[in-house]
């Protein structure tokens, strides 16, 4: 019988691969206790790593949208705040703050009772059309809310009644030109009720039309952005343009008051402004309320459509990553008894290598 020569350097070196080999084991069992998935995928599935790819491409495209149904729902949350307010009505039990349109329009309402003067009527239309404007102007992330599908502007620029600058000089150059005089000219006081009425309905009201109101007021845009909410290619607008009719007639509204109420006009003239402002079809402060309120009721229709194909898709995710776990997924319980065994493995294995390392000859040779 013939016995091989087996050297200690050839144990350890046999032992010390087995070593490496454990390790490897180990840190793959740990990653998959970890993550629940296997780690080399391309090794894991082979033929099958193109339908994987497939379901990771779809859960791609659905979180595109997920995250961008989320910042259109942003937007539209901040377009209700802003609308709210201007046209928020408190119950009476309720404390928060009245709209600055209801505000103004209750302060004009009292004005045809004489509880208001034409000075504190001008100072509110004044507040009223700063937190229009602001309102209006209302932005997430730099995109406007009320642009339309300008978003990349503010759609209104600050109104300071009176100033001749900006608007408005357009809104007091239009009066100049009608009567041949300014608001604040002392031949103001002899304008009629009737020829005020008919500045307010001609020359003044074509302010408001186009092409002037884009020339002289407003950057947005008609048309408003548009986006898919959903992988079925559903798309809906996704901003409001600050050209509607609602804002339109409140901006006429405000500025009617807040340009002339105070001026040198006659006291007819002023009745003019205030009836105006109160009871025109075009220009009545309580009609742009009611318009803007339907504005409102549109947005959160809108909400509504965005929060159910946002639901839609958080359920298509779902489901992808359930059988995108049937291809990659591990049994973490199994992973984790294989990461004990392996331990152990490799604590037996460091032992070996230990004794191995301290055999030697010269522990058998007897010293004479």
């Amino acid at each position: 019988m013939r016995i091989n020569n087996i050297s200690t350097h050839v144990m350890y070196n046999y032992n010390r691969q087995t070593l490496m080999q454990q390790k490897k084991d180990f840190l793959e069992a740990n990653y998959e206790l970890v993550n629940g998935r296997v780690p080399d995928i391309g090794l894991a599935l082979g033929g099958k790593i193109g339908r994987f790819l497939n379901i990771e491409n779809q859960q791609s495209l659905l979180n595109e949208l997920k995250i961008t149904n989320g910042l259109i729902a942003e937007r539209m949350a901040a377009g209700q705040i802003a609308i709210k307010s201007l046209v928020y009505a408190p119950r009476s039990n309720e404390s928060e703050p009245e709209g600055a349109l209801v505000r103004f329009n209750k302060i004009l309402l009292g004005a045809s009772s004489g509880k208001a003067t034409s000075r504190s009527l001008t100072k509110e239309a004044q507040l009223a059309l700063d937190v229009f404007v602001s309102a209006l102007n209302t932005n997430i992330d730099g995109e406007f809310v009320f642009g339309g599908a300008n978003t990349n502007e503010p759609p209104l620029t600050y109104y300071k009644a009176g100033s001749d600058e900006g608007a408005s000089k357009i809104v007091r150059d239009e009066f100049r030109g009608y009567f041949g005089f300014s608001p604040d000219d002392s031949a103001a006081a002899s304008i009629t009720k009737e020829q005020m009425q008919e500045f307010i309905d001609g020359p003044f009201s074509d302010l408001f039309e186009d092409p002037s109101w884009g020339i002289n007021f407003s950057k947005a845009d008609d048309i408003p952005q548009r986006n898919s909410i959903s992988p079925d290619g559903v798309v809906v607008d996704t901003s409001v343009s600050a050209n509607k009719d609602a804002f339109r007639q409140a901006m006429k509204s405000l500025i009617l008051v807040a340009e002339f109420s105070e001026a040198g006009l006659s006291e007819d003239a002023v009745a003019a402004v205030e009836e105006g402002a109160r009871n025109s079809s075009s220009a009545s402060i309580g009609s742009a309320i009611n318009k803007i309120s339907i504005v409102s009721s549109h947005l959160g229709s809108l909400e509504n459509r965005i929060q159910s194909a946002t639901e839609q898709i958080e359920s298509q995710l779902t489901l992808l990553q359930d059988l995108r776990m049937r291809f990659i997924g591990i049994d973490q319980n199994e992973a984790a008894a294989r990461l004990e065994e392996i331990k152990l493995m490799i604590a037996v294995s460091n032992g070996l290598t230990v004794q191995i390392s301290r055999l030697s000859l010269v522990n058998y040779l007897s010293v004479r």
